[in-house]
């Protein structure tokens, strides 16, 4: 009689990636996932600014509710406080956990030439880039590399990574034989084919 199948032992086992994913965990990320992790993240930026005006519109009531009436902010100061916003948004979070909002929901991590978190000046120079002039995020469609000019000027890399930095400080380090447990568990040096 056989013994029925149990869990998957190892580190790995305890972390859980998509099966379809396994194959790609660590690998750069293509357009397509980069430009709907940027969708979202232009989501949370909407709604933010929304709930800043919403806050704003609140506060004059609340201060003056005979003579309230509904700020103007006019198109010019949105954008402004739009642009502000997501820069300040994505530099943090990719200067402290690697990954914004969007990112998170698709799996995606920056990271710099060397796998680990980008420096906070590196964050903050690629939010810029990124935020400003977004046409050079369409590198990714001609490179062999999957790199956007972001990327290749800040040495910096978008990863598969669906494993949070907290799941991967939990993991022991402990190597117990078993080869098959999907690939690595955290992004090394992004590299083609690797």
């Amino acid at each position: 009689m056989q013994q029925p199948v149990g869990p998957p032992r190892g580190p790995i086992a305890r972390i859980a990636i998509p099966l379809g994913a396994r194959s790609v965990q660590g690998h750069r990320a293509g357009i397509v996932t980069r430009v709907l992790a940027a969708g979202v993240d232009a989501f949370v930026g909407v709604v933010a600014i929304a709930l800043g005006y919403a806050g704003a519109v609140a506060a004059d009531f609340v201060l003056g509710p005979r003579t309230f009436r509904f700020p103007e902010p006019g198109f010019e100061l949105l954008l402004v406080a739009f642009l502000a916003f997501l820069i300040l948004y994505l530099a943090l979070s990719w200067a402290t956990t690697g990954r914004s909002y969007g990112g998170r929901l698709l799996g995606l991590r920056v990271v710099d030439s060397h796998g680990r978190r980008l420096r906070a000046w590196v964050a903050v120079a690629r939010a810029i880039l990124c935020v400003l002039l977004p046409v050079v995020l369409l590198w990714v469609v001609v490179s062999p590399e999957n790199r956007s000019v972001a990327d290749i000027l800040l040495r910096s890399s978008v990863v598969y990574d669906w494993v949070s930095a907290s799941e991967r400080d939990a993991v022991p380090e402990a190597d117990d034989g078993d080869e098959g447990d999907g690939g690595p568990a955290t992004p090394g040096p992004a590299t083609p084919g690797s």
